[in-house]
């Protein structure tokens, strides 16, 4: 089936890695070790996420797309005053969006005429924006973007901290504001969102607050291969199987994996 994979990094070890990253490689991930990831799954489509180690230079992912023969699209990182030309010449090369890293930054002020002005070429290009940050940066930016008019891509379910409960106020106040009508929602990185024996209830539990809040048409599935940081504890097997546990009606599961992912990211159906 042309199910999709919608969350994956490719680096190579030693690379170009901006200063004061706060995570390096010293490995390598490789578009056909990913290619061949999906292969054994059954699953033809994927999309890579440019890892925060390469700032804005986009080019290793890029490569990697280009030698997918159209399999896989990508998500790239740029700054507010990038050129449209630039934003052109991503979208040939199957770019699809940008990813806000936040992690160690401040919540950016997206009402500013840069952030309007990337937004409206964005929105030009039919790209998302997709953002991986804790749960009370959501809470920000969320309303910020509301009246946007783009997709707004949720990494990581929220990013829920593993020791905290999902009664967590700050977490139920993200849920609330979830609009299926713009937002969606990765099931992926349960591995980073709970402790090694709580992955597939915490993720259940998730999984019921998306549906409640009439999310089911707008969750999408990431491996977050190769699991930069986890390698030792979690592998693509455990994940895939995971969303199994997750995800136990399969309707539910083809939806995620292929309607919701194809309307989103624009791969061929047939």
């Amino acid at each position: 089936m042309n199910y999709v994979d919608t969350h994956a990094h490719v680096f190579e070890p030693n690379g170009n890695f901006v200063k004061n990253a706060r995570y390096t490689p010293d490995y390598e991930a490789s578009v056909t070790d990913f290619l061949s990831h999906l292969d054994s799954r059954g699953l033809r489509y994927g999309v890579l996420i440019q890892p925060s180690f390469y700032g804005t230079d986009n080019s290793i992912m890029l490569q990697a797309a280009a030698q997918s023969q159209g399999r896989l699209k990508a998500v790239v990182v740029v700054d507010t005053d990038v050129s449209e030309t630039l934003l052109a010449q991503y979208c040939n090369q199957g770019v699809c969006g940008i990813r806000l890293n936040l992690f160690g930054k401040p919540v950016p002020d997206v009402g500013t005429q840069a952030w309007k002005r990337l937004i409206g070429l964005l929105r030009t290009f039919g790209w998302h924006i997709e953002l991986h940050c804790p749960p009370h940066y959501l809470l920000q930016l969320l309303p910020a973007l509301a009246n946007e008019h783009i997709n707004i891509v949720i990494d990581h379910l929220g990013r829920p901290e593993p020791h905290r409960d999902l009664s967590d106020p700050e977490f139920q106040q993200f849920i609330s504001m979830l609009d299926p009508g713009q937002h969606w929602v990765k099931l992926s990185g349960l591995y980073r969102l709970a402790t090694p024996e709580n992955q597939a209830a915490r993720g259940k539990e998730i999984y019921r607050m998306l549906q409640e809040q009439g999310m089911q048409e707008r969750i999408i599935w990431g491996s977050d291969w190769p699991h930069t940081q986890h390698e030792t504890e979690t592998g693509y097997g455990q994940n895939w199987h995971l969303l199994h546990e997750v995800v136990e009606n399969e309707k539910e599961r083809q939806q995620i994996l292929g309607e919701n992912a194809w309307k989103l990211f624009g791969f061929d159906t047939v």
